[in-house]
Formats: C-alpha cells, structure tokens, sequence
C-alpha cells in the first residue's frame, strides 16, 4: 500500500505518463468536459466542495514538474481568492531555477483550449475535476522537465 504523495492510482499514473509540454486541467466542478476521449477524466469530487481546487493543484504540484500555468482572466475578477492561492502556491516553485511562466488568457480562450485541443507543442493529457463549486475555480498545468 502507497503511503505518501498521491494515492488515488489514476492521478499517480496520470501524473507519471506527462511528457514536456503536456497539459493537465484542474477543474471546477462546473467545467464542462473535454470532448477528446484520448483525454483522461477524473472525477475527485465527494461533495459540494470536496475536494477543493486549491487543495488538489497542492497534491499534484508535490510529483508534477511544471513550467508554465494557465489562467483565465475571469479567475482574478470573480473570484480574487482563488486567484490570489493560486498565485501564493506558484511563487513557491521554481522550474530548474526559474520563477513559473502565468498566462493569463480569456475564460473563452481557456475554455476552447481544454475542450478543442491545444497550442502547438503541447498536449491536453488530462482533467481532474473536483468538488469546487466557485466559479473560475480552474488552472492548466503545463508539464516541465527535471533536468
């Protein structure tokens, strides 16, 4: 039995199949669904609430080496709190020693870029949808290298 990190076995084997450039989706529990079924989708949530966006972006940002996050503008505008966690959690980490790139692009944008596909280079691997019930609760992660 796994005794640290990530214990749900679709997020840890999620997390271990990212390449450089591929994108994970953490979720709001409002955000529609990728329309891509070579993307995986997982439902964490248990309760309105349950888990929070915040408290999985934590959990996954413990094994996921990333360099850039996505962001909706509407995340700063409707719900400031979440985007100021967001912001508190991402000036933490360093990619080889570099500060994280944040895009910031509009909800629609973000929205398209989830459900449709992605830009050149990158991949949508997966969605984790939780139980976050505000609204813009959403981040893309975008997957590093360690060396």
């Amino acid at each position: 039995m796994k005794k640290s990190g990530i214990l749900n076995p679709e997020i840890s084997r999620l997390i271990a199949r990212m390449g450089h450039g591929d994108m994970l989706v953490i979720a709001d529990r409002g955000f529609p669904l990728p329309l891509n079924p070579q993307v995986t989708v997982i439902d964490v949530s248990v309760a309105a609430n349950l888990p929070r966006v915040v408290d999985v972006v934590k959990a996954v940002l413990e094994e996921l080496e990333i360099e850039e996050v996505i962001l909706a503008e509407e995340t700063k505008k409707i719900s400031p709190h979440i985007h100021e966690q967001f912001m508190e959690i991402i000036s933490k980490i360093k990619n080889k020693g570099n500060p994280i790139k944040i895009t910031v692009i509009p909800h629609s944008e973000f929205k398209h870029m989830v459900l449709r596909g992605a830009e050149e280079g990158k991949e949508m691997k997966g969605m984790i949808r939780t139980g976050e019930l505000t609204p813009f609760a959403n981040i893309i992660l975008v997957s590093g290298v360690t060396f």
